[in-house]
């Protein structure tokens, strides 16, 4: 195997059911990463023990917490506390399906010298709706990077240069934070790139939680209030809790 200057960060809060499996899924690939670190709100389940146990499998694995208050700021902390040129985050319930995700995601970012990028997400489950969910979010992305930069935290790269540059995330919105970190970089001329080579898969306990159409609604309703009132003032983060899932798919 293959370690490469790459820094993994993963935000949790309460993630038991899924953590386990997306370091698992990492310690399977091809290609390593050279920094790998969970930074947790102090959950109040088994996330904690579900990490530690996988520090002797993949000792480049580290855990930290710090007190809840938005997944920039544990994202930032993260960043702080790793050293590699390369940044990739991650949320706690993807997974690197394919062994050699992470080579084809370095692999592509390098070809294209990348200083910020998102490869496409897909779902955890083979339900045509919940695909179709992914394909058209997909598209948008896609779309919008010639029309309006937007893209989404589930898998994130930046070069650590650009990152610290610009700031990272802005800790003090708690919806948007990915979205508006996109928007920033871009009007700073950061162009990020859509991968075609990796796929990073996704739960789809969101969608299960809201309903599909509803999700949706929320996601459109939420992007349209961050651009009315501003990140920081959408009326939606009141209700928004980071972590705050079911942890079933089905």
């Amino acid at each position: 195997m293959k370690t490469v200057d790459l820094a993994i960060i993963i935000p949790t809060l309460n993630e038991e059911k899924f953590i386990g499996k997306l370091l698992d899924s990492i310690a399977d690939q091809t290609w390593l990463p050279k920094e790998i670190v969970v930074i947790d709100a102090f959950s109040t389940d088994k996330t904690e023990e579900e990490v530690k146990k996988r520090q002797k499998q993949l000792p480049q694995l580290r855990f930290y917490q710090i007190p809840k208050y938005s997944i920039g700021r544990q994202r930032n902390y993260g960043v702080k506390k790793t050293k590699s040129s390369r940044i990739l985050f991650l949320d706690a319930d993807t997974a690197l399906v394919a062994k050699d995700t992470l080579e084809k995601y370095i692999k592509e970012t390098e070809r294209k010298n990348a200083k910020l990028a998102v490869a496409d997400n897909y779902p955890l489950s083979d339900h045509w709706k919940d695909k179709a969910y992914f394909a058209s979010a997909n598209l948008s992305t896609r779309v919008g990077k010639f029309v309006w930069p937007v893209a989404v935290g589930i898998n994130l790269f930046c070069t650590r240069s650009v990152f610290e540059g610009l700031g990272g995330f802005n800790e003090r919105i708690k919806v948007g934070e990915d979205i508006e970190l996109v928007e920033r970089f871009a009007k700073h001329g950061v162009t990020y790139e859509v991968l075609e080579d990796p796929e990073i898969y996704t739960s789809v306990r969101r969608l299960r939680k809201e309903g599909r159409i509803r999700f949706v609604l929320m996601m459109i309703n939420s992007f349209i209030f961050n651009h009315v009132y501003g990140y920081r003032k959408n009326p939606m983060s009141k209700d928004y809790e980071f972590g705050k899932h079911p942890p079933v798919e089905s």
